[in-house]
């Protein structure tokens, strides 16, 4: 288990260390925006299109324009691929690739079980994702220090970024139970990333248009709100559940149909 464990980190010895500097650096630059847009931040916001809003999420009320600006970059859909393109591409690969390379069968021939290879490459995926998370907190910090920009409450940063983990996480579930289920890793991830996006435009159309919003409930990124994360200062233990439940019973799944499937 530890072999494949740390065989898959090594896989990923470009793709990691480039998206963790990819989050910093958009936690670090988005900050430095803040003194061009921040006084005039609730005004935007304000004027902006209503499909725009919905896009980002964002609320025209917020107790600090700190945080306001941050709780709208950490929705922003740039950050949202840097963080799921990881979690998209090391899901789906996790065991369809290795079944279309053939590699699959050399790991298993080592006394190691399905389920502990299963396990063994969530655990990369989920390691990757907390580390990209940990780097976009570096970067809002270095990015408040270098820019000046003060009033940042790291608690409420932490907490959207845990919204997030879950997030990517529920992701990587629907990801892995696609993964199960073909023997092609560009397949895999071409269908991956067409639930991911689909789910991104569904939420889009439940914001934008009221008549429809009861289909957000359907896609996970309706349980990632930060703008109501801060206004509130407290998580939804409710979302939170939801993309918990969501990411569990995905991956219990995968594993069930990995488990009995016919490698061919």
């Amino acid at each position: 288990m530890k072999f494949i464990f740390f065989a898959t980190l090594r896989g990923g010895k470009v793709s990691i260390p480039s998206l963790c500097f990819a989050a910093l650096l958009f936690s670090f630059v988005f900050l430095a925006t803040f003194d061009a847009f921040g006084d005039m931040f609730f005004e935007m916001i304000e004027t902006m299109p209503q499909g725009f809003r919905a896009l980002i999420k964002a609320s025209g009320e917020y107790a600090s324009e700190e945080m306001g600006y941050l709780a709208v970059g950490f929705r922003e859909p740039i950050y949202l691929i840097i963080i799921l393109s990881f979690v998209i591409a090391s899901s789906s690969s996790a065991i369809a690739k290795e079944i279309e390379r053939g590699t699959i069968f050399l790991l298993l021939s080592r006394p190691v079980s399905r389920g502990q290879f299963f396990l063994a490459k969530l655990a990369t995926s989920i390691i990757g994702t907390v580390l990209l998370l940990c780097f976009a907190i570096l970067g809002t910090w270095l990015g408040s220090i270098v820019f000046g920009v003060n009033n940042i409450n790291y608690d409420l940063v932490v907490k959207i970024q845990f919204n997030v983990f879950l997030l990517a996480f529920s992701v990587v579930g629907i990801s892995y139970l696609i993964s199960s289920f073909l023997s092609e890793g560009g397949k895999t991830l071409a269908l991956s990333s067409g639930v991911t996006v689909l789910m991104f435009f569904i939420e889009f159309l439940a914001d934008s248009l009221p008549s429809i919003d009861w289909i957000g409930y359907i896609s996970v990124f309706h349980y990632y709100e930060p703008s109501i994360l801060v206004n509130s200062e407290s998580l939804s233990w409710g979302n939170l559940t939801v993309l918990f439940f969501v990411a569990f019973i995905c991956l219990m799944s995968a594993m069930v149909i990995f488990e009995r499937r016919d490698i061919p």
